[in-house]
């Protein structure tokens, strides 16, 4: 497993930066403490490479918590999370099973999820084998359930997608990560207000979605979790109906940089960070498949969903076909390692077109509170204010997330 991870080979020259990236992907791996690559020997133009790993994290965790937040309400978690999962290792005993001494040892990794929540209801069985056939090609399994009240109807899906990832090897295209996934689902609008608009009427009831997607992501940030230098650009298009139901398509991108704009003398970074992202509906997509803004990860100041196009007697929100985003977030530290604080501004919109006629812009603070009780909780808390709104937007002006794991 680790071997696999390095990106140095018997023969070539040791190269710092490479060791470097190879401690990275290790440690992204999220199954040690820590891993570090360094040269060892005295022969003369000759060095064995040791790899030192520490394998202090757990295999797995059974987790109770809870979230609320301004973008979905009061949401419960039950995670059953197995790392270095091993899905052929099956017990001869059940005291081996109870002590993890079977489905351990292969990197892949199960996690089953349930959360009950007052807004939305969610269950997820997720598989992942990062090397199908000892290859490097990565495998990904899901099956779900969602269901969620939106403004004036009640949406559920039931679905499953399976996807194959791998690092491209075309010389151009060296650093770029490809994948492919299918989704088989159906999903059902029912429960409609008296009022609800004529575009959601028109995708009352129950509908197959199926859909290949294809994807390119070049990352190059120094973590794939906390960033706090380089850039990732992702490209994907994914097309509906080819396998049956709904017909349309989904063109996006995105792009995020990272710079750090100082270090202080405890090793904490301030971080200045640039987010773009573009969407486009190809075709004609029923109203849970468009595009929509506003809240958390999205244009704060305004409510989740809040910007939209519009439509029947109470202004309810139907979704976009165009949709862009541009934030940009400056972090940095407060007080230890648990507080840090926030300037951001968020702008963008969501057309029925591809257009751009109406623009939102809003800016803040905030503060990011990590607490050791009961283990990390994550606490995020935004002040934002609108300076640039349309006349039927729903805003906000405080948002916020709090976590807790038992």
């Amino acid at each position: 497993m680790i071997r696999r991870e390095l990106g140095l080979y018997p023969g070539e020259l040791f190269d710092l930066p490479d060791a470097r990236e190879s401690e990275q992907r290790i440690r992204d791996l999220r199954l040690f403490e820590s891993a570090s690559v360094a040269p060892v020997g005295d022969e003369p133009g000759v060095r064995d490479v040791l790899v030192n790993i520490d394998e202090g994290r757990k295999a797995g965790n059974f987790i109770f918590g809870f979230g609320v937040t301004s973008n979905s309400g009061l949401v419960g978690s039950i995670v059953l999370d197995l790392n270095n999962f091993d899905i052929f290792d099956t017990p001869r005993s059940f005291t081996e099973f109870i002590n993890r001494r079977a489905f351990y040892g292969a990197g892949q990794r199960l996690r089953i999820e349930a959360q009950p929540g007052t807004q939305l209801n969610r269950f997820r069985i997720d598989f992942t084998e990062p090397y199908l056939f000892d290859k490097p090609t990565r495998f990904d399994y899901s099956l779900y359930f969602f269901e969620r009240g939106r403004e004036s109807y009640n949406e559920r899906r039931i679905g499953t997608t399976v996807s194959f990832g791998r690092r491209l090897q075309w010389e151009k295209l060296k650093d770029w990560y490809g994948e492919i996934a299918f989704r088989l689902e159906t999903a059902r609008v029912d429960s409609l207000d008296l009022l609800a608009p004529r575009d959601v009427r028109d995708d009352a009831g129950s509908a197959l979605l199926t859909s290949v997607k294809v994807s390119l992501v070049r990352d190059r940030t120094d973590s794939r979790f906390l960033p706090t230098t380089g850039d990732r650009i992702r490209l994907a298009y994914e097309q509906f109906g080819v396998l049956g139901g709904e017909f349309f398509g989904q063109l996006s991108g995105s792009y995020t940089r990272h710079f750090t704009v100082a270090t202080d003398e405890l090793e904490r970074k301030s971080v200045l960070s640039l987010k773009g992202t573009g969407a486009y509906v190809v075709g004609d997509a029923p109203v849970y498949e468009r595009y929509y803004a506003g809240g958390i990860g999205s244009i704060r100041g305004f409510q989740f969903r809040g910007v939209s196009p519009r439509q029947g007697l109470d202004d309810d929100q139907i979704g976009g076909d165009f949709m862009m985003l541009f934030s940009s977030e400056y972090s940095f530290p407060l007080y230890g390692k648990l507080l840090r604080g926030l300037l951001f501004s968020d702008m963008g919109t969501v057309e029925r077109n591809l257009e751009i006629r109406d623009w939102r812009v809003a800016v803040g603070t905030g503060v990011r509170v990590q607490v050791d009780f009961f283990g990390p909780i994550p606490l995020e808390f935004d002040l934002a204010v609108p300076v640039l709104s349309q006349q039927e937007d729903d805003e906000q002006v405080f948002s916020f997330f709090i976590g807790a794991t038992f």
